[in-house]
């Protein structure tokens, strides 16, 4: 599924992503548009993104010093943990570094794009962030130096969730990127909203009787939607729901012949968009707009809200709310997903490889200093080893409500998740899925018309891919 590589890299990257490594688009803190962690299967914010012009780079640190080591991120997540618990363990090292933050994911990979064939530019990167939506991209092209080069050994990331391994390795069995999270996905539900129109806050009856099945969550949409007047529904959009379908797929967009396939769960995905549509159970909003995250903080009188987003651990502590804070219960719903997480890669022409392969061992292999990641930001990091020690405390986050345990919540839901269905076309093809599903959902073309003109689109894009 990964042989489509060096076309995939010269395509013009899609602009707007949903999603975000890790959590946001903005440079500082709670993010008010697109995000990293995934691809935006929204028109308007593609429309938005390619009207709007980029930000300008912001650039901490001197690129012109002769021993300048250059680290490129869409926020600053990378940046924290740089200014944090690394600088405080490698002091000389943090000196060198130069981070360069190109104000949002909408536009990095262009401006990451258009840098890469310029090795003699001061800001070329020596060391990048990549999230899971495009990281597929760039592993399998020349761009990045594999574990072998930098001499990081399968000791190193013996520790790693095997499906970040699975999204960071080339068709040739050369891992090239290291993923310091790990993300797997979650219902994220405000409790008291869900005390009022769902009747409890206990996690394990919303669980069993409202979230552990489709049909539960549609009638629970109709439940809410009822007792709220309109004021208070269960999700935000439909589209709250795509990752739950697409990352937990059997088969991917394309076989191994390279026809372009459907998987059951996409069917799936849009019968449920049709339903949640039809019954106006939603306010139909797109992910990362401004109506889209006003949901997360109403009142559900004066101002809409909603009970209820899907998310995993960097969603939770980026992407929600103040009126969340001690108020989200989390609960795994219908079936295992994940969402997102950002890796490190390091270039073809990295002016240190001996450098790049420390920064990238402090992020995402080393035990000690992956604990201090999680103890600053919360994240579920990448190293089931890490995770053992954290989970000797109790492990907190500021969003959870009553006595939850975060790091053990997602325990369980980390184990086994499966990526092998990802490729490097997957966020242009997100999108070109997008927009046939709201065809289909608004009426417009019947399911059938709406996947032909899917393939039909793919095809179009990626001319090796047959829409048989």
């Amino acid at each position: 599924m990964r042989k489509k590589v060096l076309s995939v890299l010269l395509c013009t990257a899609m602009t707007a992503t949903m999603l975000a490594g890790c959590g946001n688009s903005a440079d500082s803190g709670k993010q008010d548009t697109a995000t990293d962690q995934g691809t935006v299967t929204s028109d308007e914010a593609s429309s938005a993104a390619e009207t709007s012009a980029p930000p300008e780079n912001v650039v901490s640190g001197d690129a012109d010093a002769e021993d300048a080591f250059v680290i490129w991120g869409w926020n600053d997540d990378i940046q924290k943990i740089l200014d944090g618990p690394f600088k405080k363990d490698n002091p000389d090292a943090y000196s060198r570094i130069v981070f360069v933050n190109t104000g949002g994911s909408d536009y990095y990979q262009t401006k990451v794009d258009e840098i890469l064939s310029d090795e003699s530019n001061s800001l070329y990167p020596d060391l990048m962030g990549l999230e899971v939506d495009y990281v597929l991209k760039y592993v399998n092209s020349e761009y990045l130096l594999s574990a072998n080069d930098l001499g990081i050994s399968d000791g190193d990331v013996a520790n790693m969730y095997q499906y970040t391994k699975d999204l960071s390795t080339d068709a040739d069995g050369n891992q090239k990127a290291f993923f310091w999270q790990a993300t797997p996905g979650s219902w994220q539900i405000r409790a008291d909203l869900a005390k009022k129109y769902l009747g409890t806050t206990d996690a394990d009856e919303l669980q069993k009787k409202y979230f552990s099945s489709w049909d539960k969550i549609v009638k629970a949409a109709e439940k809410v939607n009822k007792a709220g007047k309109g004021k208070v529904k269960l999700l935000s959009g439909y589209t709250d729901i795509f990752r739950v379908f697409s990352n937990s797929r059997t088969t991917g967009w394309y076989d191994d012949n390279d026809v372009i396939t459907v998987d059951e769960n996409m069917n799936e995905y849009m019968k449920v968009a049709k339903q949640l549509f039809d019954g106006d159970l939603t306010y139909n909003t797109e992910q990362w707009t401004t109506d889209w995250e006003s949901n997360k903080e109403g009142d559900g009188k004066n101002t809409n809200a909603a009970v209820a987003f899907t998310g995993c651990p960097w969603y939770t502590y980026w992407s929600l709310k103040d009126s969340w804070k001690e108020n989200t219960i989390l609960v795994p719903g219908p079936q295992q997903f994940y969402w997102g997480g950002t890796g490190l890669a390091a270039t073809a022409g990295c002016a240190d490889p001996e450098l790049a392969a420390s920064i990238i061992k402090y992020f995402a292999c080393d035990k000690d200093s992956m604990v201090k990641i999680n103890k600053l930001n919360s994240d579920f990091v990448n190293n089931t080893e890490a995770v053992k020690e954290i989970m000797k405390g109790k492990s907190t986050c500021e969003y959870v409500y009553g006595d939850q345990n975060f790091m053990e919540f997602y325990l369980p839901l980390a184990d086994g998740i499966d990526a092998s269905t990802s490729t490097a076309e997957d966020q242009t093809i997100n999108s070109l899925w997008d927009t046939q599903v709201k065809e289909y959902v608004n009426g417009n073309v019947s399911e059938e018309d709406a996947i032909a003109a899917f393939k039909a689109a793919v095809h179009d894009t990626y001319d090796y891919l047959s829409a048989e």
